[in-house]
C-alpha cells in the first residue's frame, strides 16, 4: 500500500563468540576515539601502549617479494600463493600507475625457503604500446603441471579523463578468464577457458571432500555471484555454473570470496560484500556442494577487502582479512581462528605497521590487504599487498599460536571501565 514503511528482512549468522567479538568491537571503538584524540582513562597512552593489549599480535615475520617503482610498476596486488615440487611460486598483477589500465601484466615471483624470493619474471601482458590489461586470478599445483588463471580484458576504453595515469582503463565487462598450465614454472601456455559468462574468480578452486574442485566466481560482472563446479580435479574441464541468490541489502558479485569445508561435509563460504555493510556475509552447502544457502550477513567485521579462508595442519580453521567495522580502514591485517569451523574464539593482528603510499595511483590506499594463504606443518605463509604498492610475504609461527598465548588476553582481563566505556558509547 501507498504511504507504508517498506520492510526488509535479512538472515544474520553468528560466527564469533562472546569474549572474541568484545575484542573486536573493543578494538575498534578505542581505535575510532583515539583517532580524533579522545581518551577515556588517564592513562590511556594509545591501543600500542596497552599491556595486555585488546588484539594480540601473532608472531609474524615479513619479507619483501617486490618494491613498487614509477619504471617498475607502481600498482601491484592479487597475490596468489602455491607450492610446487618443493618450491614456493607467488604470482601478482602489476600495473603501471592505476587500477587495471592498459599495460596491466602478470607476474611471478618463485623462493626455496618462502623468504628470499626472486626477481619477478614476466607470465604475460605488459608489451610496449599495448591496450590490453591482465590480472592473476589464482595458482593452482598438481603433481606434474602448475596451473593459473588470469583475467583479460578483451578491450579497453577511454571515457574519464581525470585518471590519475589518463589514458584507458581495462573493461572488465567483457572479459574473459583463462587457464594456463605450465610444467616447469617458467614456460607457460593457455590449455582453457571458463565459460565466456565468467567474470571474475579471485581465488584458485580447490578440492571438495568428494575430489572435485569448486570455487567461487561473478557471472557477467553485474549479474551476481556463483559456484563453479568441475566435474573432476581436472581443472582443464568446463565447470558447472551455479547461480546464488543475492539477497536484500548485499552486494556480492566482486567474486573475492574464500571457503572450507568442515569435518561433517559442510561447506562454509564467505562473501564480501559491495554494499559496504562492512560485515563477511555468509552461505554454506550442507550437502558438499550439491545445494546452498542464500548468504546472510553475519557478525564478522570487513573492511571490505578480500579475505582467505581455509584449514590448518592441525585441524582448526582460519580466515585471514581485515576484520575492521570501517570501511576501506586495511591497516589491520588480522587472523581469526575457529575449532570447529562454525565459531570463530580467537583473534590476532598479524601486521598493522604505521604505513603510507610513496607513489600516487588511482583506487589506492594506505594498509595491508587482499591476502593469500598457504598453510604448512607449522607455519601459514600470507602473501598481501601493502598500500596496493609494494607486495609481501608473512610467515606466522603456528606453534606459537597453540600455547594458549591468545587465551591469556581475553576480554575478561581487559580493564573494566575502558570496556565499560566501549560499551556505553558503542
Amino acid at each position: 500500500m501507498a504511504n507504508e514503511v517498506k520492510v526488509e528482512s535479512r538472515s544474520y549468522a553468528t560466527l564469533l563468540d562472546e569474549a572474541t567479538a568484545h575484542q573486536l568491537r573493543l578494538f575498534h571503538t578505542l581505535e575510532c576515539l583515539e583517532e580524533r584524540g579522545c581518551i577515556i582513562r588517564p592513562t590511556d597512552h594509545g591501543l600500542r601502549a596497552r599491556i595486555p593489549p585488546i588484539v594480540p599480535h601473532a608472531p609474524f615475520d615479513r619479507y619483501r617479494v617486490y618494491t613498487a617503482g614509477r619504471q617498475a610498476g607502481s600498482w601491484n596486488i592479487d597475490s596468489q600463493l602455491a607450492k610446487y615440487q618443493g618450491r614456493y611460486y607467488y604470482g601478482f598483477t602489476n600495473g603501471r600507475i592505476d587500477e587495471d589500465t592498459e599495460g596491466q601484466q602478470v607476474r611471478l615471483s618463485t623462493s626455496e625457503d618462502a623468504q628470499n624470493w626472486s626477481e619477478p619474471t614476466n607470465v604475460i601482458g605488459g608489451e610496449e604500446n599495448t591496450r590490453d590489461a591482465y590480472k592473476c586470478m589464482g595458482i593452482l599445483p598438481t603433481e606434474d603441471t602448475l596451473y593459473m588463471w588470469i583475467r583479460w580484458a578483451k578491450r579497453v576504453r577511454n571515457t574519464n579523463s581525470d585518471r590519475v595515469g589518463g589514458g584507458y582503463y581495462a573493461d572488465w565487462y567483457h572479459a574473459r578468464t583463462s587457464l594456463y598450465s605450465s610444467a616447469d614454472g617458467s614456460d607457460w601456455s593457455k590449455v582453457a577457458e571458463l565459460p565466456e559468462r565468467v567474470s571474475a574468480t579471485y581465488e584458485a578452486p580447490h578440492l571438495t571432500a568428494d575430489g572435485r574442485l569448486l570455487g567461487i566466481a561473478s557471472i557477467d560482472e553485474r549479474s551476481g555471484p556463483a559456484i563453479l563446479r568441475w566435474p573432476s580435479s581436472d581443472p582443464t574441464q568446463e565447470p558447472e555454473i551455479l547461480p546464488i541468490e543475492q539477497p536484500f541489502g548485499c552486494k556480492l558479485d566482486g567474486g573475492e570470496t574464500t571457503w572450507y569445508q568442515t569435518d561433517n561435509g559442510t561447506l562454509v563460504i564467505f562473501w564480501r560484500d559491495e554494499s559496504q555493510s562492512c560485515r563477511v556475509w555468509i552461505s554454506t552447502s550442507p550437502d558438499g556442494g550439491e545445494t546452498f544457502t542464500s548468504p546472510m550477513i553475519s557478525d564478522i567485521p570487513d573492511a571490505m577487502s578480500r579475505n582467505h579462508a581455509g584449514r590448518l595442519r592441525d585441524g582448526r580453521y582460519y580466515l585471514c582479512s581485515n576484520a575492521n567495522y570501517t570501511l576501506h580502514n586495511r591497516m589491520h591485517l588480522t587472523l581469526l581462528l575457529s575449532d570447529d569451523g562454525y565459531m570463530f574464539n580467537q583473534v590476532y593482528i598479524l601486521v598493522d605497521d604505521p604505513t603510507s603510499m610513496r607513489l600516487v595511483g588511482l583506487l589506492k590506499e594506505p594498509g595491508y590487504m587482499y591476502p593469500c594463504c598457504l598453510e604448512e606443518e607449522d607455519r601459514l605463509l600470507v602473501g598481501y599487498s601493502v598500500n596496493k604498492e609494494d607486495v609481501e610475504m608473512g610467515i606466522v609461527d603456528l606453534s606459537q599460536l597453540e600455547t594458549g598465548i591468545s587465551a591469556q588476553l581475553k576480554p575478561v582481563e581487559i580493564d573494566r571501565a575502558s570496556a565499560a566505556g566501549s560499551a556505553a558509547m558503542a
